[in-house]
């Protein structure tokens, strides 16, 4: 009695009935037809899931939780800055209009993301959750002081209200680095599996050989587009991992790379014996631009005065923004004697705003003969303060040249001061 497959062998004509046993060719023949069996499926599956990776690579949105931290961290940086010229100005309708208005549009944010819940967010990163935490409870001491706006300002108390918004807005600052992580450990984790698919589907491939030049120009066109889709996404992460160390608008490093950086210049200066310098910068008439003639304008000016900032000091030095109309630069090495350095740097500084001072002609269309072209006179307030071999507190560093632009900013604006 004949079985099936050996009736299939007899009609293709690999068996006789006269020699029903095979030839060493004829079982070579059954084993590539076997693994052929077995190969198709696995094949098949094989091109599903790479075809699902390469989607999902091209179409999965990480932006969800991240968006969130960005948005939370904005919101916290509005709201701090404009407390913090509340409490500088207890007596101004204006700052503490504009303080409440941050508070409440930070309120708002945080009702909406509570309601909404964002699953990827709260399932995937337990600081989501405790980020909210840290901004309700913040709220509840701040919501009887900000809630509405008072005819006459309880400056103790916002005073005292203030190192929590600091801290609230380092806290959102530290959700939004948690959130760049988890997008970075996400696409690790996609091209780890591509990479093991393409390990899979090469054996496979030398299958294919045999079984037809078919499979064999399938496979070389499936790794090139893998291959194309791979070289993608690590310009994104590239770019991702840029991002996360500049500001966005100008392309400066921002305030978590200027912390490197200057941790890396004071140990140089310890190292070597030398001195360095941090010029801290504020635009004197920025708001009113903004007022007057738009943020697109506003941003447009922010980009001028950077590029201006970053032509007038060398490459070797950092230049950072670190608010919203707030820079920094950071000079490594400042030459000369130690006697003289704060002389130097105040040169330096100097030569900067003059170089803000010069009027600055935006066009908000992009359109340098169009008539919506906007001359605008900027002026700066600066704060030097410098440091040596004996430097070990950046903070102090940074809060020294910061009240030294702010005794500038007091003086009128357009000024140099040098903290001693």
């Amino acid at each position: 009695m004949r079985t099936p497959f050996k009736s299939w062998l007899l009609d293709l004509g690999v068996i006789t009935p006269e020699q029903p046993q095979s030839s060493v060719f004829q079982r070579v023949l059954m084993l590539v037809l076997f693994v052929a069996v077995l190969g198709v499926p696995a094949f098949a599956w094989v091109q599903y899931r790479q075809a699902q990776n390469l989607e999902r690579l091209t179409s999965q949105d990480f932006t969800g939780f991240e968006w969130d931290a960005v948005k939370l961290q904005f919101r916290s940086l509005q709201m701090h800055s404009a407390l913090r010229e509340a409490v500088q100005h207890p007596q101004s309708i204006d700052a503490l209009t504009q303080a409440s208005m941050q508070y409440n549009l930070m309120v708002a944010q945080v009702q909406l993301m509570t309601q909404r819940a964002p699953v990827q967010g709260v399932d995937d990163e337990p600081s989501f959750k405790i980020g909210l935490s840290h901004a309700g409870a913040f709220m509840r001491q701040a919501d009887p002081l900000l809630e509405e706006v008072s005819t006459q300002a309880n400056g103790q108390a916002l005073q005292a209200l203030l190192p929590q918004a600091e801290a609230l807005r380092t806290q959102m600052y530290q959700l939004l680095v948690a959130a760049h992580d988890l997008r970075l450990e996400r696409s690790k984790q996609f091209i780890d599996e591509v990479a093991r698919l393409n390990l899979y589907f090469a054996v496979l491939s030398g299958f294919g050989v045999v079984l037809g030049a078919g499979w064999a120009l399938s496979a070389m066109r499936n790794l090139k587009l893998s291959a194309a889709r791979q070289e993608a996404l690590a310009r994104q992460v590239e770019e991702n991992s840029f991002n996360a160390s500049h500001d966005f608008l100008t392309g400066l490093a921002n305030r978590r790379l200027l912390l490197d950086q200057l941790d890396h210049a004071m140990a140089s200066c310890k190292r070597h014996n030398t001195i360095g310098a941090i010029i801290m910068m504020d635009l004197d008439n920025f708001k009113p631009v903004n007022d007057r003639y738009g943020h697109n304008t506003g941003d447009l000016l922010l980009v001028e005065v950077a590029r201006r900032i970053k032509d007038g000091v060398r490459d070797v030095d950092t230049v950072a923004r670190v608010g919203g109309d707030e820079f920094v630069v950071l000079l490594s090495q400042v030459d000369g004697q130690p006697d003289g350095a704060g002389q130097v740097a105040e040169t330096v500084a100097r030569k900067l705003l003059a170089a803000v001072a010069v009027p600055l002609v935006l066009a908000p269309s992009g359109h340098p003969g169009d008539a919506n072209v906007v001359t605008c006179h900027c002026t700066a307030s600066m704060g030097v303060s410098i440091f040596s071999k004996d430097t070990t507190d950046a903070d102090e560093l940074l809060r020294r040249a910061d009240a030294a632009m702010y005794l500038a900013k007091q003086g009128g604006g357009g000024r140099v001061e040098v903290a001693v």
